[in-house]
């Protein structure tokens, strides 16, 4: 049975994941990394099928079903952005939070403090 929501933890669609289910699984503020990734996708005729997209510790997760190291660089890369862009509107952010963690701009995070290199 799948679950509802496609940001539940564990949504792994083995068939591969379209753009449209990959943006609906993450905050807005990611959009322009989702893009990125299945733009190189599409630029470079990647066969390799993105299985799960999601928000762990704070940053932006893909996960693919094959291993293929220039497109695993490119997820790689993408991910490590993710750290420094607001989920939730795409500014500039900087991971915050106590027991959750989420990488919020200033406006979206100003309740939570932000945790130290």
């Amino acid at each position: 049975m799948k679950p509802v929501s496609p940001r539940y933890p564990t949504y792994v669609i083995y068939e591969g994941y379209d753009r449209a289910l990959a943006l609906e699984s993450v905050g807005k503020g990611w959009a322009s990394l989702i893009h990125e990734v299945f733009d190189y996708m599409e630029q470079h005729k990647v066969t390799t099928k993105v299985i799960q997209v999601k928000e762990k510790w704070g940053g932006l997760r893909i996960y693919t079903d094959f291993i293929d190291d220039a497109f695993d660089a490119k997820v790689r890369d993408v991910e490590k952005k993710s750290f420094k862009m607001c989920e939730l509107c795409g500014a500039a952010g900087n991971l915050r939070g106590n027991s959750w963690y989420q990488t919020l701009c200033d406006t979206h995070g100003k309740d939570k403090p932000i945790i130290k290199d």
